[in-house]
């Protein structure tokens, strides 16, 4: 019982944060969360679980979530090739058939949003179990074969109303690019190993949180709303000028913190505001952004205003259990 309460809420936390926070689906269509469950859910508890297993941090964590948005995007839904779907070809650098701005996009959105967060939110609840798989062998099968289930209805549903199926080369770019990160997540980086900590103090948990709300939204901004101001940027050889700063801002972030987790006092708070800043921004820029009616509009400000209760109360209860043993980012 005590592994299946954080199970349950892994699994539905992923597709409530990745698809109804950020408003992608609307609350007028929260129904439709049921059908995505088997792919966000059980996809993130497997990658929680293989990374458990094999005593692997975050940096696997983040690669095997880049993984599983090439899974869903490339593979499943094939976004990242449709010429007109979701209007991703309009984000700029179409090349060989791939929605380049769209699929930089997706990979770090679902590596981040989708994948880890859920995870890091999951281990803050239930600290007892973090460093412990929940499943096992047989929940793991279970588990991967929910997971196959889970991007099989998806693509089958896309297929269904949009008759598109990517080029079988891409299809095998995408499959390759996937193994590729696996083995690099699973085999190549280090397994776990106890780090001193730097005698440099870590920041308030307040400095944290605006890095990451900042970061955050800026990220999303220069990759989805930057081309409705400065349209030049996302045609010919420009978009490789926010691509690129894109990608510096995801590195200079996963640098700095690096550099913070290994300070002195960097605790659960300081993860919790990672997350915390990272989800009030990814709320705030899909209710500016991606909501279409008053309504879903008000519904995801309503949820966004409950979200952030629910951090606050997490966030008194780490501080009351005075909390110093986060786990190495």
């Amino acid at each position: 019982m005590r592994r299946f309460f954080p199970v349950l809420t892994l699994v539905v936390m992923a597709p409530v944060i990745a698809e109804l926070l950020w408003g992608s689906t609307p609350i007028s269509r929260a129904a439709y969360l049921i059908s995505q469950v088997p792919m966000y859910g059980a996809g993130t508890l497997l990658i929680r679980e293989v990374v458990r297993r094999s005593d692997r941090g975050w940096a696997s964590v983040l690669l095997l979530g880049v993984a599983y948005g090439i899974v869903e995007e490339g593979l499943a839904i094939q976004s990242f090739f449709h010429p007109t779907l979701f209007g991703a070809s309009d984000w700029g650098a179409r090349i060989f058939g791939i929605n380049g701005v769209y699929a930089l996009w997706a990979v770090g959105y679902h590596a981040v949003w989708s994948v880890a967060i859920p995870i890091l939110l999951t281990d803050l609840l239930f600290p007892a179990q973090r460093q412990q798989p929940y499943l096992g062998t047989v929940g793991l099968i279970v588990t991967g074969i929910f997971y196959v289930l889970g991007v099989a209805l998806i693509g089958f549903f896309l297929f269904r109303s949009t008759h598109y199926l990517a080029p079988p080369a891409l299809l095998a770019l995408a499959v390759l690019a996937v193994a590729l990160l696996v083995l690099a997540a699973l085999r190549l980086l280090p397994r776990n190993r106890p780090e001193a900590a730097r005698p440099a103090k870590a920041p308030s948990p307040w400095v944290v949180l605006l890095v990451a709300g900042i970061s955050g939204f800026a990220w999303q901004f220069v990759l989805i709303w930057l081309r409705h101001f400065l349209p030049v940027l996302f045609t010919g050889a420009w978009v490789v000028l926010p691509m690129l700063l894109a990608v510096l801002m995801a590195g200079a972030v996963g640098w700095l913190v690096q550099h913070w987790a290994r300070s002195q006092h960097w605790s659960n708070l300081h993860l919790l505001a990672l997350a915390s800043g990272a989800l009030i921004a990814h709320t705030l820029f899909g209710a500016l952004v991606l909501t279409q009616t008053t309504v879903d509009r008000l519904g995801l400000v309503v949820l966004g205003l409950v979200m952030m209760v629910m951090l606050s109360v997490l966030a008194f209860r780490l501080r009351a259990s005075n909390a110093y043993d986060a786990t190495p980012v």
